[in-house]
């Protein structure tokens, strides 16, 4: 399925939470201190000779609360690596411990300013454990440091108030009073942590619908989002797709179900192959089909920029022979684009296309579903969609399957769309009116030829493209090019690339550039044309 690589998102989510959580610490932290800050000032009410704290305390704790608003609003945006956010972590409590024991010495009586600092120095580190994700060591670790400090300096303070001649064994039974209070927060505060992290990783570790354990998030469309799970059993990975909440009704399970039941028809090497499906007691819909390690043909454009036309051609042989079974069967797919197939490596070979997501396909030979097949709105992606899809849409046959092809090539060949535009309505109205341009006139490289093929499949009228993907596979077969590609080329690049390839990937998790209505899935309903466009991303 739509696999991403293999990389630990739950250490993305770790971060991710982590982030969230540390906006959240600090923005309390500020909030606290600009608060204790507010109520300092009242003290410059009162004459000089009169108070209590010096008026270095409010500046301190307005500073402190203005820091740690700036950190807030660095954990704003985007993720922040590991790295960046322990040290923000670890700066932001030592800092508060230390300036508040700092604050404390300018405090009167000094006994006074002890006590503020353990019951700081309990309320800052209980806080942390309880909204930072943590393991009980690090937050032992960090205790010391931040309150070690914050111990010696509240133990002066206690000598100063309670014993003038600060005896050596002075300095021991406050210290001792002092560093025990202390040193129940930080052991405390561990086991929150502790305890908090251990339910998270037991959570995540036991996170299972059916026989499959899930293992990471890889992706979501419009009817569910996808999974990378475990057989409890095979020990094998397999991608999960899971009926999304909000989908979940008669309608929503019915079309889950049929989009599995007509998926699993089909046998063909290079279409994604379903294993399992079922229905959890808490009415989770699922069904588990195979994990393919790779990355959609988008992503492998942004990575290598527009491929040579053999290794386009070697690619769309594959979709044609794909969609060749399920034409045969009476399904069209809807919705072919590049993210729709992953190119992947299986067994000791490269560069296997496999086709998926057949969530809006049309089953032309089903009777008495037109509700589930949308036969009265326009369906698809705009920068892949045949002009009749737009136009006529309840009459739609494999050869919108066909125009799909021409258009994914033609991304293949070019590294661009077709056609492009600020909306959607402005994409539609160029694949109904507007001629397309060869793709050689924007890559010299491609030959006269495969311009022909890929023209043909862009016909606006179906009888004139090509009568089946089987004629198509044959016109790409005939066609002169340059040079071959095969699975030694393929395997080679894999070889090369697979690492580089996978960071890409990685770092492209986020949906591409570009305008919404290119990239989303369209549905307009045909009786309410007049109304306006809407778009499903």
């Amino acid at each position: 399925m739509p696999g991403e690589p293999r990389a630990d998102t739950f250490e993305e989510d770790t971060r991710r939470l982590l982030q969230r959580r540390l906006r959240l610490t600090f923005s309390v932290l500020g909030g606290v201190s600009l608060f204790y800050a507010v109520s300092e000032l009242t003290q410059l009410l009162v004459p000089v000779e009169e108070r209590q704290n010096s008026t270095l305390v409010p500046l301190l704790t307005v500073l402190l609360g203005a820091g740690m608003a700036l950190l807030a609003w660095r954990c704003r945006g985007g993720l922040r690596s590991s790295h960046e956010l322990s040290t923000l972590d670890a700066g932001a409590m030592t800092l508060t411990c230390w300036v508040m024991s700092f604050s404390m010495t300018q405090v009167t009586p000094a006994s006074e300013g002890a006590a503020s600092i353990v019951l700081g120095g309990t309320y800052v580190f209980m806080a942390r454990a309880v909204l930072l994700p943590s393991s009980g060591r690090r937050t032992a670790w960090l205790g010391v440091m931040a309150l070690l400090p914050a111990g010696l300096v509240a133990t002066r303070l206690r000598v100063e108030a309670f014993a003038p001649a600060a005896r050596p064994e002075d300095w021991l039974n406050q210290g001792w009073l002092v560093l025990r209070n202390l040193g129940v927060t930080v052991f405390l505060a561990a086991l929150t942590s502790r305890v908090i992290y251990g339910l998270r990783r037991q959570v995540r570790e036991n996170a299972q619908i059916g026989q499959y354990r899930l293992r990471e998030k890889i992706g979501q469309g419009g009817m569910g989002a996808v999974y990378r799970a475990t057989h409890a059993l095979l020990r094998r990975d397999t991608a999960l797709k899971v009926l999304l909440p909000d989908r979940v009704g008669t309608s929503g399970s019915s079309r889950f179900e049929r989009e599995v039941k007509l998926t699993a028809q089909l046998t063909h090497q290079n279409t994604v192959a379903i294993f399992d499906y079922g229905r959890t007691p808490d009415g989770v819909f699922y069904y588990a089909m195979e994990y393919l390690e790779g990355g959609d043909l988008e992503r492998l454009v942004e990575y290598a920029g527009p491929l040579p036309p053999a290794r386009a051609v070697w690619i769309l042989e594959q979709l044609c022979g794909a969609l060749a079974e399920a034409h045969a069967l009476g399904l069209i797919h809807r919705d072919v684009k590049p993210s729709n197939v992953i190119l992947c490596e299986r067994g000791r070979e490269g560069d296997i296309a496999k086709i998926c997501d057949f969530g809006l396909v049309k089953d032309l030979n089903a009777s008495g579903d037109a509700a589930l097949t949308q036969e009265n709105a326009l369906t698809g992606t705009p920068l892949y969609l045949a002009p009749e899809s737009i136009t006529a849409p309840e009459t739609v046959d494999a050869r919108a399957d066909l125009y799909s092809l021409g258009a994914l090539a033609h991304f293949l060949l070019t590294g661009e769309p077709v056609f492009s535009g600020k909306s959607v309505v402005e994409v539609c109205a160029a694949h109904l009116h507007e001629p397309p341009l060869r793709p050689s006139s924007r890559q010299a490289h491609v030959p006269a030829e495969l311009d022909a093929v890929v023209l043909r499949c862009l016909e606006k009228k179906p009888e004139a493209r090509f009568a089946d993907t089987l004629e198509l596979r044959a016109a790409l077969r005939a066609c002169t090019l340059s040079d071959t590609w095969d699975t030694s080329r393929a395997e080679a690049w894999w070889t090369l690339h697979r690492e580089p390839f996978r960071a890409h990937r990685l770092s492209r998790r986020a949906p591409s550039s570009g305008p919404a209505a290119a990239r989303g899935a369209l549905r307009i309903d045909v009786r309410e044309r007049g109304a306006d466009d809407e778009s499903r991303a």
